[in-house]
């Protein structure tokens, strides 16, 4: 009888100890990054002329964790951001581009880079497959959130000239990371 009533006791216990617990904010658990991610805020400021100056843009990505890989974001001088993650992880970021159905239209239209085949589409992302020197993958997606859109693609040659390669695992895992996009909240002036 004692350990029944202990038994008991003790499971009331711990039932009211979690009815104590504070709530957590609806948005923690389901915004963290998945396993093997990181989140990265990719508006960057640095000193220009003796002032602050943003040169990215005010939003958030989940990319591969970066704890022990080579990483950047640079602003490009077509206007793109640029994050980089190892040496299968080049996606561009802009705020202006084609439409899906004039990009497609580019895409099969290409002579050089030899379309192949869709490997997943919809609405607002394309993975697709082309033969140029080997067998290539792409991604393009049109990203919407908080009132603004987002154009992201697949980096396909660096500054210096070397032109990058994707597998389709490495072109998935960049447009994952794509739909990650958050707009940050924006701050009002003082």
């Amino acid at each position: 009888m004692y350990k029944k009533f202990t038994l008991c006791a003790l499971v009331i216990a711990l039932i009211s100890f979690n009815a104590c617990k504070p709530a957590k904010p609806a948005d923690d658990d389901d915004n963290d990054p998945a396993p093997g991610m990181i989140r990265l805020d990719l508006s960057l400021h640095k000193t220009l002329n003796g002032k602050d100056a943003t040169t990215g843009l005010p939003i958030t990505i989940d990319v591969p964790d970066t704890t022990h890989r080579v990483y950047g974001i640079e602003m490009l001088p077509t206007g793109e951001l640029h994050v980089f993650v190892g040496k299968g992880f080049n996606l561009t970021i802009n705020v202006a581009d084609e439409t899906m159905e004039k990009k497609k239209s580019d895409i099969a239209g290409d002579d050089v880079d030899k379309f192949q085949s869709w490997v997943t589409q919809d609405s607002n992302a394309i993975v697709y497959k082309t033969q140029m020197a080997q067998e290539e993958f792409h991604f393009y997606a049109i990203i919407k959130k908080g009132g603004h859109t987002y154009y992201v693609k697949e980096q396909r040659q660096g500054n210096d000239g070397n032109v990058f390669y994707y597998n389709q695992a490495n072109v998935q895992l960049m447009l994952q990371a794509a739909k990650t996009i958050t707009p940050l909240p924006t701050k009002n002036p003082a």
